[in-house]
């Protein structure tokens, strides 16, 4: 992945080079001894443990607001100025709405540390009016959107990316990924740039009741055509008439500038990459021969299986479809798993609705076996049986390898998430309300589930 090259670039050039400039902290928590540590805005400060970005009490309304770090900036260069630094910083945020939810909050790679004049409200702290767009301003924002204010954003949940304006130069919706910034839960946030590959990585993880979702962004972008050498880091929001506390609970920073020396040896590298083509012919040789094989099995277990299926049975869905209904079987999107495989959340644009996407699990040769019969049983048993408490089948799939079944689905989740869960009301999101199980709803829930347990078996 381009996380892992990250980190293995940075190491392989730290041993062939040597490092010429180096910025590093890490803060947990932050307390009163940390003050010094930080410049701050006026109603900025350190309060609960958190770097509290706006103010968190009195008129709160209209405001904006910064901290940035200042016993040290980073430099953007190598002392020789032949690469950009490359650097990773994570911090832990918190959004929480007191009369609805202010503009936003970002992170800040700016030379210009003392926060803007009436920059409340849309400006989010970065700029005004005035200074809107200006290249004087040399600022980049990541940015974590909650409002929509103006007509270029896409909506009042997402990342951006803003050079020297609140304007997007690239845009991240979150909707989709069951990540809702402004519900007062942590979310960790990990931004990387290579200054080589001139690569910004983004990343965010949110815990929910339904699980771990996940955002990844990646842009390209030159910091230097728009940043000076002395870089100063920090935080930045605003809020217009509606309110939020803007709270940062840890944050860590590490970076590292890079002077690559050349080296010659160029008979050593021809003979490497001599012996490097033919391990790689080899391996292509052999990969192709049992890509071959496999491909043959694979195509006339496929003929067999669809033998076996009802012509007349549900719909036969694509595997492209459920790929891209899944985003590719995403982690993200994973709702359980069980005796035969994994389940996952899906949406399908030709029926204008979410499904539930089983993956049938078929690791080994038996498994293979007793996955194919299953999933035949599934879609030629299960689809004819109608019944108000069993999940509908709706379709199904099988193409490389993948045995695929598609069923309704319910937001709500599984009766066991229901009967067990612990902390309900701090995890749920914000489309979610509680529901209480009174021992009148739990009759109702085990006559329903004899219901269709006596259907099934007569």
């Amino acid at each position: 992945s381009l996380s892992n090259f990250f980190c293995i670039a940075c190491a392989a050039v730290v041993i062939l080079g040597r490092t010429c400039s180096f910025l590093q902290f890490t803060y947990s928590n932050f307390n009163g001894s940390n003050r010094g540590d930080f410049g701050f805005s006026p109603g900025s400060a350190i309060s609960n443990n958190s770097l509290q970005i706006t103010p968190n009490a009195g008129n709160m309304t209209h405001r904006s607001g910064r901290v940035v770090y200042a016993k040290e900036t980073l430099k953007l260069w190598n002392s020789k100025r032949t690469t950009l630094a490359s650097f990773r910083t994570d911090f832990m945020l918190s959004i929480l709405p007191q009369n609805g939810t202010g503009e936003g909050m970002a992170f800040l790679l700016t030379n210009n540390p003392t926060l803007p004049s009436n920059s409340s409200g849309q400006w989010l702290g970065a700029c005004n009016n005035q200074t809107d767009g200006a290249k004087t301003n040399r600022v980049v924002a990541v940015e974590f959107d909650m409002r929509k204010s103006n007509e270029d954003d896409l909506d009042g949940n997402h990342v951006d990316i803003d050079i020297n304006s609140i304007k997007s130069f690239r845009q991240y919706p979150l909707n989709n990924l069951s990540i809702f910034l402004s519900t007062g839960s942590d979310v960790w946030v990990s931004i990387r740039y290579h200054g080589t590959l001139q690569l910004l990585q983004i990343f965010l993880v949110q815990y929910s009741i339904r699980g771990r979702h996940l955002f990844q962004g990646d842009t390209y972008i030159d910091l230097s055509q728009v940043l000076q050498d002395d870089v100063y880091l920090g935080f930045a929001c605003s809020m217009g008439d509606t309110t939020q506390l803007n709270q940062i609970k840890s944050w860590n920073f590490t970076t590292v500038d890079i002077d690559v020396k050349v080296r010659r040896g160029h008979c050593r590298k021809v003979l490497l990459a001599l012996v490097t083509l033919l391990v790689f012919s080899i391996c292509l040789f052999a990969g192709l021969f049992m890509w071959r094989r496999l491909t043959r099995r694979r195509r006339l277990a496929y003929r067999n299986l669809e033998k076996m299926i009802d012509a007349h049975g549900p719909v036969k869905f694509k595997l492209r479809e459920l790929r891209r209904a899944t985003t590719n079987f995403s982690p993200t999107r994973k709702l359980g798993r069980g005796g035969f495989g994994t389940v996952y959340l899906g949406y399908v644009d030709g029926m204008n609705s979410e499904v539930a996407v089983k993956r049938v699990s078929t690791d080994k040769q038996e498994d293979t076996n007793r996955g194919e019969k299953e999933f035949v049983a599934e879609v030629n048993t299960i689809s004819k049986l109608p019944h108000r408490n069993l999940v509908k089948l709706i379709g199904w799939c099988h193409k490389k390898g993948d045995l695929l079944l598609v069923y309704e689905y319910f937001p709500m989740g599984s009766l066991d998430k229901l009967l067990y869960a612990r902390e309900r009301t701090a995890l749920l999101s914000s489309r979610m309300t509680t529901q209480k199980l009174t021992w009148e709803r739990r009759y109702r829930i085990i006559c329903g589930v004899a219901s269709a347990l006596d259907y099934l078996h007569h």
